[in-house]
């Protein structure tokens, strides 16, 4: 049997009890070692929940020898300066999405993990979702035909409450943006999954329902390499909250999700697909309500990886391609311009 891995999570707000709890129900493969935040109440009753270490300082927590990898849940960023304090440590690291608010940051990250020899994922759950995962097969397998469109839809609702309940919520600085690069980005690394490499985008942006810096509400038309079209719709804005869709139409058939599951999808060749039933619980209206397992598939992969010297099913590569594609959707909104990719290697970090 081989050996636990032994984590240290770093970050207890929100998203840290995805991490723990995914964490504690994987007790044959790893082990919640210490947790970390700067708020010494948040890390306290964190450590006390999962009875481990508790610490204040990331670099003194770094400084223990039972840690093989760190789980980062910070403010957004921060992704990559913690990302490479535990690379250059020596430790295995799963980074939050989006791995970062900074391409170059993200660069940097993702070339010292492979340059240590560590493993890198970026967490992007959804595209370990039943219907995400057939539309990945079908597409490897050339079934869809030559591709045309694709879109992507984000039409949450996040209250001012949400936004007021910590003061990085929003802002260019630590957010990295608003709607698209916390909510959206998911399906912004979904549609670049799906679509391949973008050529050029042209977007708007505004601020409409919230007292936020960054935007809540976004679109985006695309153009991929390819020469297919898509579109990137995400909104905070839309009470009560309905379900993501990822849509993907080509020559020889269509498929559309809905919340990671399959809607429909109907081939040429007279073959189709009903999804049976929907996922009602996914976040929409309340982040408590997202499912842990999107995010206890990625940790048990990565853990997998590690054993078994591989990369993991979403590379830190990956992580950077959604978020490039982001900024690249930021920079034209503010500019009112096409913006062309790749895109110039210190782009984002702030409006």
């Amino acid at each position: 049997m081989a050996k636990k891995i032994r984590f240290g999570l770093v970050g207890c707000g929100v998203i840290h009890s995805w991490h723990a709890e995914v964490l504690a129900n994987l007790k044959e493969e790893a082990e919640l070692v210490a947790v970390c935040d700067v708020i010494e109440e948040r890390a306290r009753k964190s450590a006390e929940k999962y009875g481990v270490a508790a610490y204040t300082d990331y670099a003194e927590m770094l400084k223990r020898d039972d840690l093989d990898a760190i789980a980062i849940g910070t403010p957004s960023g921060l992704h990559a300066d913690m990302g490479l304090a535990a690379v250059r440590s020596g430790r295995h690291v799963v980074v939050e999405k989006p791995i970062d608010i900074n391409l170059r940051k993200a660069d940097e990250l993702v070339r010292a993990a492979r340059e240590a020899g560590v493993t890198l994922t970026s967490i992007a759950q959804n595209r370990f979702g039943k219907g995400t995962r057939k539309l990945r097969e079908w597409l490897d397998e050339g079934k869809l035909g030559r591709i045309v469109y694709g879109e992507s839809t984000v039409k949450w609702y996040r209250s001012q409450e949400y936004y007021d309940s910590g003061d990085w919520r929003g802002t260019w600085e630590l957010d990295g943006g608003g709607a698209l690069m916390n909510q959206g980005v998911h399906y912004a690394d979904l549609l670049r999954w799906a679509m391949g490499k973008p050529k050029t985008v042209f977007a708007r942006a505004a601020t409409m329902g919230h007292n936020i810096a960054a935007e809540d509400v976004v679109t985006a038309t695309l153009e991929f390499e390819s020469g297919a079209i898509g579109t990137l719709t995400a909104t905070t804005c839309a009470y009560p909250g309905y379900s993501t869709t990822l849509e993907v139409y080509g020559t020889e058939g269509s498929v559309r999700t809905a919340n990671n599951e399959l809607v429909s999808a109907e081939f040429i060749n007279g073959e189709k697909y009903t999804a049976d039933s929907l996922t009602v619980d996914t976040g929409s209206s309340d982040p408590r309500a997202i499912s842990h397992d999107g995010h206890t598939q990625q940790f048990r992969d990565f853990i997998a990886a590690i054993h078994e010297g591989r990369d993991p099913y979403i590379t830190g590569e990956m992580g950077r391609d959604a978020l490039e594609l982001v900024l690249g959707v930021y920079l034209s909104a503010f500019s009112g311009k096409v913006v062309d990719f790749p895109l110039p290697p210190n782009t984002g970090g702030g409006k």
